[in-house]
């Protein structure tokens, strides 16, 4: 699953990222998300993707991919997602 797949899937199934984000992979990956700035790239991307634009939101994901820790927790969220 790309990317871009995946950002369709959590647009279309909300409830699923409520149940992710409450795993511990998931609060992992808000911890790197917001470490930097306390949350407030976080929460532009999310208005944005909210309206239809994902490009910020990728970005921040692709950032936290580049780091083997991150690339390892997204693969993880990716599979709790497919399920």
């Amino acid at each position: 699953m790309d990317m871009q797949q995946l950002m369709q899937q959590v647009k279309n199934d909300p409830q699923i990222v409520q149940r992710v984000m409450q795993s511990p992979d998931g609060q992992k990956l808000m911890q790197l998300l917001t470490s930097s700035d306390n949350g407030a790239g976080l929460g532009h991307a999310a208005a944005s993707a909210g309206s239809g634009n994902t490009a910020q939101m990728v970005s921040m994901l692709k950032k936290v991919m580049q780091t083997p820790e991150g690339a390892a927790l997204l693969d993880r969220l990716s599979s709790q997602l497919q399920r």
